[in-house]
């Protein structure tokens, strides 16, 4: 007993774990030459310009910048860290109104004996949002319910995070629809919108299929052997034995509050798609929420306040995990070392053919992916680099865009720095060091057969 304990010593808490890559980070800004690229306005959209790359005065961050970055990062994530706790006040409302659990019953007796199917819809339907950039940060949200369903299901937490957080990103990591990602690259690559639609159409198709293959293995190894779950406790399986086995009938406040829910997400989506909302509009749209079914469920007032509060406190190390992982970007962008790791990432791709360039190209992307999490931040840093190097070393800028595209992608479900994945590991209790570790061959395989459609996309000349 005393060695497991001792054993489980030794593994870093997630927040000692990213301070520890914000003291490297730190450690960098000392050795890395400080660069930067110029940059200008054109409309919205604030590009890098290309061959403006200079080394400028360095700023490495010291003793007092690497805890200053902590407390920036979380000013600056301010926005997604209210929105995790409004989405924790609304669903702990939810909950003490009964009205998860009555919908939850009727939903999990309908789709007895069909587990599976249920997890493939969702995990369609989340990838279509995915592809479309609708479910990229508002995916946090939804983590809690899916995982409220995975266990009506019968399974644990994790296929809940999948369902919802993988689900979306099969689609986000190569989505063919999605605006903020794939759209930007198109406009600083001068290719029409969304060009290319037939071939990243099936990728999305592989790319979900792969991802529903690894969580039904998933699914298989534990319902085998429940010890295997990723988040196993005496606890966890005393939840997962509850499979609402009981028929509960729904009344007239849990039908109304059903239908706030299913109207606030309506709200979401289309407010995503056509009125450009951000995460402080979904912040709303959850408070809003939370206040109109806690006073129709019937807690009053105060038993509303009492659980809205409760329920953002269930949500706090969620929350503030995702103001640790900013505290990553802060050094490496205050330190002004992100435009230089750009820069020397660029260059060996010009030394050799098209071929291995695009390969090179999808790497590069990958290296600064960790920089800059940002889908729509990495788009409008490295796209005006890349559409030159690839014009002179014969890459056609479609494939360009793809080697963007994926490099971004996939990691993006496990490197430390990208808030959206640590926030939802937070919320499902998944402890970072086992998650990377069960979804690596998943990442590695994405990657092998990304290198394989870029090496074919650019000998066929695909433009």
């Amino acid at each position: 007993m005393a060695e497991a304990v001792q054993k489980k010593s030794r593994v870093p808490h997630v927040f000692a774990l990213m301070f520890i890559i914000t003291v490297l980070m730190a450690v960098l800004t000392w050795l890395i030459p400080a660069g930067q690229y110029e940059r200008v306005k054109e409309g919205t959209v604030t590009k890098v310009v290309a061959d403006s790359f200079k080394v400028v005065d360095a700023n490495p961050q010291g003793f007092w910048e690497i805890f200053n970055s902590v407390v920036k990062g979380w000013v600056q994530s301010a926005s997604m860290i209210f929105m995790v706790f409004f989405v924790g006040g609304a669903i702990r409302i939810l909950e003490e109104t009964g009205t998860i659990r009555v919908g939850m019953n009727r939903i999990v007796h309908k789709l007895k004996g069909k587990e599976l199917w249920a997890v493939a819809i969702i995990m369609l339907l989340m990838s279509i949002g995915g592809a479309t950039g609708v479910f990229a940060n508002p995916v946090v949200a939804l983590i809690p319910l899916g995982i409220l369903l995975a266990k009506g299901l019968g399974y644990d937490s994790v296929v809940g995070f999948a369902m919802i957080y993988l689900g979306s990103y099969a689609g986000f990591n190569v989505g063919w629809g999605n605006v903020f990602t794939v759209g930007i690259a198109h406009t600083v690559a001068e290719l029409p919108m969304f060009s290319g639609f037939g071939v990243r159409v099936f990728f999305h198709i592989v790319n979900l299929l792969l991802t529903f293959g690894f969580v039904y293995l998933y699914i298989r190894k534990v319902k085998a052997d429940p010890t295997r779950s990723l988040v196993y406790s005496a606890e966890e399986a005393a939840q997962q034995a509850n499979h609402f086995e009981e028929h509960e009938s729904m009344d007239l406040r849990h039908m109304i509050c059903t239908a706030i829910v299913v109207i606030s997400f309506g709200a979401i989506i289309y407010g995503s798609l056509q009125l450009k909302w951000g995460i402080d509009h979904y912040s709303v749209v959850f408070f809003m929420m939370a206040v109109s079914c806690g006073l129709i469920g019937g807690l009053g007032m105060n038993g509303t306040a009492v659980a809205f509060v409760k329920g953002c406190g269930s949500m706090a190390y969620a929350a503030l995990v995702i103001g640790m992982a900013r505290a990553i970007s802060v050094v490496m962008t205050d330190g002004k070392i992100i435009d230089t790791v750009v820069y020397y990432l660029s260059l060996p791709i010009s030394k050799y053919g098209p071929v291995i360039g695009a390969n090179l190209m999808f790497f590069a992307n990958i290296v600064i992916n960790f920089f800059i999490p940002s889908g729509s931040g990495q788009a409008v840093t490295v796209m005006p680099i890349m559409v030159p190097l690839a014009d002179l070393t014969g890459i056609t800028r479609q494939v360009a865009v793809q080697a963007f595209q994926f490099g971004d992608g996939f990691t993006n479900c496990f490197i430390p720095t990208a808030s959206v994945v640590m926030g939802c590991l937070g919320i499902a209790g998944i402890a970072y060091e086992k998650y990377v570790k069960w979804i690596f061959p998943l990442i590695a395989l994405q990657i092998v057969l990304a290198m394989v459609a870029l090496t074919v996309l650019q000998t066929i000349g695909w433009s």
